[in-house]
C-alpha cells in the first residue's frame, strides 16, 4: 500500500512539472476556462428569460455546473486512448507485470492530468463564477458529506463504466469512434450537458435506470438539496448495485483480454 502511494504522488509530481514547464499551457487553460463560463452563463440567462424553468433557479443551474466541473475533471478522459496505445505499442506486457497493478496505473496517470486541469480550469472558474456571479454553497455540512460520499460512488461507476468500454480496443482497429458514442452517451442520460431536470418524462424515466446519473447528476442534486433524505440512501443503494454488476462484468471481460493478450503473444 505505502509503495502504491508513493508511486501515485510520483507520477501526479511528474506530470504537474512537464506541464509547468510549458507555462503557455497554464494561461491558455484560465483563459479558455473563464470565455467558457462567459458563454455557458450567457445562455442560460436567455433561456431562463423565457421562463419554462419550472422550479429550477439560475443560480442552481449555474452552481450545477460549476461545482460539477470539479467532478468532471477527474472523470473527463478516457481510458481508452492510453489502453488503446499500450496494446498496439506492446507496452501493455510490460505494464502488466510491474509490481503495481495496471488499472493502478491507468488510474494515476488519469488524476496526473485531473490535478492540472483541476488548478488551471475548475479553480478559476469557480472563483469567478463565486465573485461574478453567486454560487451557492451546500445545504448544511451533512449534505456536503453525503455529497462527497455521492461522488465517489460516481467515480466508481465511471471508473468501471470507462474501463468495459475501454476494452473494445482490443478487438477494434480503432477506438475514436466509440470514444465518442461513450461521451454522448454520459452527456445524454448522465445529465452532465443538460440536468435531467429540463428532459421529458420519458426521456428522464430511460436515464433513471441507467448507471450514468450517479456520476454527476446525482451527487449535484443532494449538493443542492433536491435528494434529501430517504432519496439520498435510495440513490446510494442504487448506485452500490450497478458498482456491483458493473465490476462483475469488468472482471470477466479483464480475464478474457488477459486470454486474448497470451493468444496474440503465442
Amino acid at each position: 500500500m505505502t509503495q502504491n502511494i508513493k508511486l501515485y504522488g510520483a507520477i501526479i509530481s511528474k506530470s504537474m512539472r512537464q506541464f509547468a514547464t510549458y507555462r503557455t499551457n497554464i494561461f491558455a487553460g484560465i483563459v479558455s476556462a473563464l470565455f467558457m463560463l462567459g458563454a455557458r452563463w450567457a445562455l442560460w440567462v436567455a433561456l431562463f428569460a423565457t421562463g419554462n424553468a419550472g422550479d429550477i433557479t439560475l443560480a442552481e443551474t449555474m452552481t450545477f455546473f460549476v461545482v460539477g466541473d470539479f467532478v468532471m475533471v477527474w472523470m473527463g478522459t478516457s481510458f481508452g486512448d492510453v489502453i488503446g496505445e499500450d496494446n498496439r505499442s506492446g507496452d501493455i506486457a510490460l505494464k502488466i507485470t510491474r509490481p503495481c497493478s495496471y488499472h493502478f496505473q491507468l488510474l494515476a496517470e488519469r488524476h496526473s492530468v485531473a490535478v492540472i486541469e483541476t488548478l488551471t480550469k475548475s479553480v478559476p472558474i469557480f472563483i469567478a463564477a463565486a465573485v461574478l456571479i453567486g454560487i451557492l454553497p451546500p445545504i448544511g455540512a451533512g449534505a456536503f458529506g453525503l455529497f462527497v460520499l455521492a461522488v465517489l460512488l460516481g467515480g466508481a461507476v465511471y471508473f468501471l463504466v470507462d474501463l468495459i468500454i475501454s476494452y473494445s480496443v482490443f478487438w477494434l482497429t480503432d477506438y475514436w469512434y466509440v470514444r465518442w458514442y461513450q461521451r454522448a452517451i454520459l452527456q445524454l442520460f448522465g445529465g452532465t450537458v443538460l440536468p435531467l431536470w429540463f428532459y421529458p418524462d420519458w426521456l428522464r424515466a430511460i436515464a433513471d435506470v441507467l448507471p450514468f446519473r450517479f456520476v454527476m447528476f446525482a451527487p449535484m442534486e443532494i449538493y443542492l438539496g433536491r435528494l434529501s433524505g430517504a432519496d439520498v440512501y435510495a440513490t446510494f443503494v442504487a448506485a452500490l448495485f450497478w458498482i456491483f454488476v458493473l465490476f462483475c462484468a469488468e472482471r470477466l471481460i479483464w480475464r478474457r483480454v488477459q486470454y486474448k493478450l497470451v493468444v496474440q503473444g503465442g
